[in-house]
Formats: C-alpha cells, structure tokens, sequence
C-alpha cells in the first residue's frame, strides 16, 4: 500500500541508521570546529556514535541474511 506522497510505508533501508549515525557525527564535529576552529572534543562522541550506531546497523544488515 502506498501512502499519501506515493512512497511504500515499511521497514526502514537497511542504511537509514548508518545515515542518521553520520549526521549526529557531522553535527558534532561542525560544532566543534565552530566554536575552536579544530577538532578536539567531538572526537569520542563521535567515535560512540559510529561505533554503535554504524556498527549496530551493518550487524542488523549482515546478520539477518
């Protein structure tokens, strides 16, 4: 069934958490390079986003077939 913007409702692309992880990553690091112009603090959080949220996905992808 199709909704009203002509997309198929369901389950999310298997990489819809790789890209949401990646822009948390970017907003981190643009927030830091913005207020100090480098990169100093934002390196561990976004070492847990990518961690968790890139890796989680990847083994909800590989894992499953």
């Amino acid at each position: 069934m199709r909704d009203a913007m002509g997309g198929s409702k369901g389950q999310p692309k298997w990489w819809y958490g790789s890209a949401v992880a990646l822009m948390i990553c970017a907003f981190f690091i643009g927030i830091d390079v913005y207020s100090n112009h480098t990169i100093t603090w934002s390196v561990w959080p976004v070492a847990a986003v990518l961690f968790f949220g890139v890796g989680f996905s990847l083994l909800n992808k590989f894992g499953r077939e």
